[in-house]
């Protein structure tokens, strides 16, 4: 099976498109409030009326996704199993294996031991850190000779952390005591590596592994799936991971005619802090979002798709996006009843326990710290008027702003925070997808000096470039994400602070860096 089939049936089946993993963390310091307070136990998660009233309707359609029946859901058994880091071949300690043979297999939340809030949030940090992709996981002694094989990992340029570990990957003790590697699930996307070699959880991914043992994974992956009657034709896998039947001129009904190369050109390796996910388009990307400081905005994703209430809506989300998606929207189907088969899913206890920890997630010390240029820089941010939609202390206003040629309407107004006015932005990924709400939210500026990639998209690689004015031109190079086949094109959109002096913009900039 080639590479770029094996990528489709993960991204469809998975979600999963940039490979990361977790080792020791920067310095974050945990929200502590109410750990001595007694837990409350898990929520039923999947509920329909909770569901009900989460999304935000997809427009064009003028409806919003569906989603599997509380039965469906828990008819699925459930996998809860530890899971291990795997080392880079001069970093494993002497006998490791053995000792996780030996360990069994081992709960990956034990609901019974949780008795407060600080419980619930170790044990969502383990979550966050241990959850794998069951279904990838392999002996092929392929894969295994690869993690092996420092030549290889080498020429593949895999990301390697300061303790030794290969991101991405873990090691997980079967019931039947089976020792096999599997896929990272929650930290794939959500960790970044960081210029001292430690990794920070619920940020922005931004990791490269290597591409030969993804392919092997994918191949073991597409294998099983084939045996429980849930395969498709790669063009088949494409539209349904990224069809838009109801748009007249939808840019991906030519994947269904595509053959394999021309495919790979469009939807081949992402670059590292994006990803064309499923429901999203590799034509219109989208950035990964950061997971830090997200307790206290009011929508999800950057089209701003599902309301976010507390850590319970955190929780479906990682249900949604790990087990439950099968892309259906209104009257339109992409999958089979076969091919929407629920294999697995993880307990209520697991997903609560991983909402409560990213809400408890608190941005790292910033090493860029005010002076005079930086206290210029903010009377810029003031006087250009950035805090109408980039409020203080948080940074945002928590609005959903409209794309041009979107109108919302009126009973959308009443109930959605939606600023009136449009800031010109790039359409595509907030109405030609699945993901269109026909808004993109107002994001936070706290945290842009580790995030890298700027814009839904991430078309622009830093803040000197997105107040550069060239990015307006058609013949500007993007810094970031370019999209399949271009080489230029312009970055439009958010023109404040494009006209600034040159003294006032990097004044700007290091303030924007302090956040």
């Amino acid at each position: 099976m080639s590479r770029i089939v094996r990528f489709c049936f993960l991204f469809l089946w998975a979600g999963i498109v940039t490979w990361i993993g977790i080792s020791a963390p920067v310095s974050q310091t945990p929200n502590h409030q109410s750990f001595i307070t007694r837990a409350k136990p898990a929520p039923r998660l999947w509920n329909s009326k909770a569901l009900a009233s989460w999304p935000v309707p997809i427009a064009g359609v003028n409806a919003t996704p569906n989603y599997y029946a509380e039965a469906e859901y828990y008819a699925a058994p459930v996998d809860n199993l530890r899971t291990y880091p795997v080392y880079h071949p001069d970093f494993e300690p002497k006998g490791y294996r053995e000792h996780l043979k030996q360990l069994g297999a081992q709960p990956l939340i034990e609901p019974e031991k949780i008795k407060t809030e600080k419980d619930w949030i170790a044990a969502g940090q383990r979550v966050f850190d241990e959850l794998d992709v069951p279904i990838s996981r392999t002996e092929d002694a392929q894969v295994l000779a690869f993690l092996q094989d420092r030549e290889a990992l080498k020429k593949n340029h895999a990301d390697v952390t300061r303790d030794g570990i290969l991101p991405g990957f873990r090691w997980v003790v079967t019931k039947e005591g089976k020792l096999q590697v599997s896929l990272a699930e929650c930290s794939a996307c959500h960790v970044r590596l960081m210029p001292d070699g430690k990794l920070l959880r619920g940020a922005p991914g931004n990791q490269n592994l290597g591409m030969p043992v993804v392919n092997l994974f994918l191949g073991e992956f597409a294998s099983r799936l084939e045996k429980e009657g849930m395969g498709a034709t790669l063009q088949e896998t494409e539209y349904a991971s990224y069809g838009v039947p109801w748009l007249p001129h939808d840019i991906h009904q030519k994947l269904r005619t595509m053959k394999e190369e021309e495919i790979a050109q469009v939807d081949g390796a992402p670059m590292p802090g994006t990803f064309a996910r499923f429901n999203g388009s590799p034509y219109y990307i989208t950035k990964i979002p950061d997971l830090i400081g997200i307790k206290d905005q009011r929508y999800l994703d950057h089209t701003g798709t599902h309301r976010n209430r507390g850590p319970e809506d955190i929780a479906r989300y990682g249900i949604l996006v790990t087990t439950a998606d099968d892309g259906s929207i209104g009257p339109y189907q992409f999958k089979t009843e076969a091919q929407r088969k629920l294999l697995f899913r993880f307990s209520d206890e697991a997903m609560f326990a991983l909402g409560k920890y990213i809400y408890s997630l608190e941005y790292p010390v910033n090493p860029n710290k005010p002076n005079d240029l930086t206290a210029k820089g903010k009377k810029v941010f003031d006087s250009q008027g950035c805090m109408v939609c980039h409020t203080p202390p948080l940074y945002t206003n928590n609005a959903l702003t409209p794309v041009k040629g979107f109108t919302p309407s009126a009973d959308l107004r009443e109930t959605l925070n939606i600023k009136p006015v449009s800031v010109g932005t790039d359409p595509g990924l907030a109405l030609l997808t699945r993901k269109g709400t026909g808004y993109y939210k107002v994001p936070s500026l706290r945290g842009l000096w580790y995030r890298g990639l700027v814009e839904h998209s991430g078309s622009i690689a830093s803040l000197e470039d997105w107040f550069d004015p060239k990015r307006l031109r058609d013949d500007y190079v993007p810094s970031g994400w370019k999209g399949p086949g271009v080489t230029t094109r312009a970055v439009k959109g958010h023109e404040f602070g494009l006209d600034l002096s040159p003294a006032d913009k990097k004044a700007l900039i290091a303030f924007l860096k302090t956040l």
